[in-house]
C-alpha cells in the first residue's frame, strides 16, 4: 500500500465518528484560467475599443453581465486582495490542490532538475508527486466521492509535450490539421480522453471527465484550439448529479480566458475559438451537442448586447452561464445550501504580470460560499493566499491534516465567520522563475536574484533565448521567453534586481522605492529571508545563508 493509503487509513478511522456528529458540507473549487479581480483593465470597452486583456467579473466592478457570479457573491463572502503564490499555470494549480508552495512538490521532474541544494525556478515544471497527498486523495479517503472536470496541466509534462514519449506511453498521434470529425482522428481522440482519464484518477479522483491535459494548443491539433464551456459544465452538472449519499468534491477548471483570446474574431468576424465555434469539437472527439442546460450561445450574445454591454464580452457571460447551470443542479439537489464553493483563478494577466510577482500576476478574483456558514454579500480585505484553501476546506470537512504532511496555509474560517476583526496573514510569499518576493499590505519586495552558472554565462558575454528577436544579455525570468517577453515590456522595472513598492500609493507598482526607503527595504528583506528559510534546502543569493 502507498504511504498516502497508509496515512488516509489512519485518519479515516480517527474521525469518522467526529465527522458523523454533523453533516459535512460538499466542496466545489471552480478555478478559472489567467483571470485578474481588477475592474479597470477593459475599460475601453465603454469607448468601443479593442480589449487587450481577460476581463474580470461584475462582482468586481467590471462592465461584463455575469448574473450567476454575481449571485455567488451575494451569498458568500467577496476577497479583495486575494493572491497566488506563483503566477503562471502548473505550480499555482499545485498549490490549489495541496496547500504547499509549488517548491514543496514531490514530483520527480522538477527535483530531477532541481536537487537539494540547489536554486530552484520556479514555473510549469512542478507536477503533482506519484504518491503525493492532495486534497482529492485525503477527501477521497475520508468518505468523499470526488470528481475532476477541466483542464488538469499538473502530471506528466513530458508525455504532453513531447509527443513521442506520449506515444510511447499509448496515446495514439494525430496530424496538426487533421479534421476531428474524421473517424481515425476521432478515434484516437477517445482512445488519448481515457488514457489520460485513467492517469488522472490515480491522484484521488473517482470521476474524470471531460478534461484537457494541459492548453487547448496542447491537443496539437488546429480545429481544437477552441473552447466549449458546455461540454465541461455537462460533466461538472452530471457528476452533482449522480452523487448519491456521500458528500462530494469537485475540482472544476475551465480552459477560460486563457488563450486563444475568447474576445478576438477571425477575418470574417466570428469568435473563432468560442462562441462562434462548433459546439461539437471536443478533447474526446467529435459529439452531438446536448446542452440544454444552459442558453444557446446566440441567446448568450444577444442577450449580453440588449441588456447594453459589448459584445466582446460575452465570452465572460457564457462562462457565467454554464456555473450558473451547475449552481443550478446544486438547487434542484437541495445541495447548494451546505456546498462550499471556493471559486477563484490559478492567477491574474493584468498588464501581462503573468510569470511575474507584480500585482496583475498575484491577484486573483475569490468569491467563497457556503451559505450555511457565511453571511451573504460580506467581503474581507486582508491578505489571504491559494495556499489557504486546503486548510480552509479540511476545516470546514472536520478533517485533520495527516501526520507528516506539510501545509503551508492557514484556514479562512476566522475570516469566514468574522471578517472584521481578523487578520489571515501580515504577509505573503511568492516565487516565480529567478525572483521571489514578500507582500503586506502596503508594501511588496521582490528579489531577482541567479544561480551561479547564470552569472557566469552573463560574464562571458554569453547570450539567453528572446522571443522574436536575437537573444538577450539578461535571461527572463521564467524559461517561457514568450511570456518573459510580454511581461518584460509590461512592466519597466521587470530586470532589476531588488525592487520596492508603495502598494497604497503605487497599486500599478510603477516606482520602484529600493533605493529611496533603504529601513522598509531592509525591514522587507529580513521579512523575505524568514519566508524562504522555512522551504527546502534550497538557497536564494543571500536570502539563505
Amino acid at each position: 500500500m502507498h504511504s498516502w493509503k497508509l496515512i488516509l487509513a489512519v485518519i479515516v478511522g480517527g474521525f469518522g465518528s467526529l465527522c458523523a456528529k454533523s453533516e459535512r458540507p460538499n466542496v466545489i473549487i471552480i478555478l478559472t484560467d489567467d483571470q485578474s479581480p481588477f475592474a479597470h483593465i477593459n475599460d475601453a470597452y465603454r469607448d468601443g475599443a479593442k480589449p487587450q486583456e481577460q476581463e474580470s467579473w461584475a462582482a468586481y466592478g467590471a462592465p461584463v453581465y455575469s448574473p450567476n457570479v454575481d449571485r455567488l457573491a451575494e451569498r458568500g463572502m467577496l476577497f479583495t486582495d486575494a493572491n497566488v503564490t506563483t503566477t503562471v499555470c502548473t505550480p499555482s494549480r499545485y498549490t490549489t490542490l495541496t496547500g504547499r508552495y509549488a517548491a514543496r512538490t514531490e514530483g520527480a521532474r522538477f527535483n530531477g532538475m532541481f536537487p537539494e541544494g540547489s536554486m530552484t525556478r520556479v514555473e510549469n515544471n512542478v507536477e503533482l508527486g506519484a504518491d503525493e497527498l492532495n486534497l482529492a486523495r485525503i477527501l477521497q479517503g475520508n468518505g468523499y466521492r470526488t470528481g475532476f472536470v477541466g483542464k488538469s496541466h499538473f502530471i506528466n509534462h513530458d508525455l504532453m509535450l513531447h509527443r513521442r514519449l506520449g506515444e510511447d506511453a499509448g496515446l495514439k498521434l494525430y496530424d496538426q490539421g487533421s479534421d476531428p470529425s474524421n473517424a481515425s482522428v476521432d478515434s484516437s481522440l477517445k482512445h488519448n480522453h481515457d488514457v489520460w482519464r485513467k492517469w488522472i484518477q490515480a491522484y484521488g479522483f473517482d470521476y474524470v471527465e471531460s478534461h484537457y491535459q494541459g492548453n487547448l494548443r496542447e491537443l496539437y491539433n488546429d480545429k481544437l484550439n477552441q473552447h466549449n464551456m458546455e461540454y465541461t459544465a455537462k460533466a461538472a452538472i452530471e457528476f452533482v448529479q449522480e452523487a448519491a449519499g456521500d458528500p462530494f468534491f469537485l475540482y472544476f477548471a475551465p480552459t477560460m480566458p486563457h488563450d486563444p483570446n475568447a474576445w478576438e474574431k477571425d477575418g470574417k468576424g466570428k469568435y473563432h475559438c468560442a462562441l462562434d465555434a462548433d459546439p461539437r469539437v471536443t478533447p474526446e472527439g467529435y459529439m452531438a451537442p446536448e446542452y440544454d442546460f444552459m442558453p444557446t450561445r446566440s441567446q448568450i450574445m444577444r442577450d449580453v448586447v440588449d441588456r447594453g454591454f459589448h459584445p466582446d464580452t460575452a465570452y465572460i457571460t457564457w462562462m457565467d452561464a454554464a456555473f450558473g447551470a451547475l449552481f443550478d443542479a446544486l438547487e434542484e439537489k437541495g445541495a447548494l445550501d451546505n456546498t462550499l464553493i471556493v471559486f477563484a483563478s490559478d492567477h491574474g494577466a493584468y498588464r501581462y504580470g503573468k510569470s511575474t510577482l507584480y500585482e496583475g500576476g498575484m491577484r486573483v478574483p475569490l468569491i467563497v460560499s457556503w451559505p450555511r456558514v457565511i453571511e451573504g454579500g460580506s467581503r474581507f480585505d486582508g491578505l489571504v493566499s491559494n495556499i489557504d484553501y486546503v486548510p480552509t476546506i479540511l476545516e470546514a470537512c472536520q478533517i485533520q491534516v495527516p501526520d507528516g504532511y506539510h501545509i503551508d496555509g492557514v484556514s479562512l474560517m476566522p475570516a469566514l465567520l468574522d471578517p472584521e476583526s481578523t487578520v489571515i496573514h501580515e504577509s505573503i510569499l511568492g516565487d516565480i522563475g529567478y525572483s521571489r518576493g514578500v507582500k503586506t499590505k502596503k508594501w511588496k519586495y521582490v528579489a531577482v536574484r541567479y544561480p551561479e552558472s547564470v552569472h557566469e554565462k552573463m560574464l562571458s558575454g554569453g547570450f539567453f533565448p528572446n522571443w522574436s528577436a536575437p537573444g538577450r544579455e539578461q535571461p527572463y525570468l521564467v524559461r517561457n521567453s514568450h511570456l518573459g517577453w510580454h511581461a518584460a515590456e509590461g512592466n519597466p522595472n521587470y530586470f532589476q534586481l531588488d525592487q520596492l513598492y508603495d502598494l497604497e500609493n503605487d497599486p500599478e507598482e510603477l516606482k520602484n522605492l529600493f533605493l529611496q526607503k533603504p529601513i522598509v527595504a531592509a525591514r522587507m528583506k529580513a521579512l523575505l529571508s524568514q519566508h524562504l528559510k522555512q522551504l527546502p534546502d534550497h538557497p536564494f543569493g543571500e536570502f539563505t545563508e
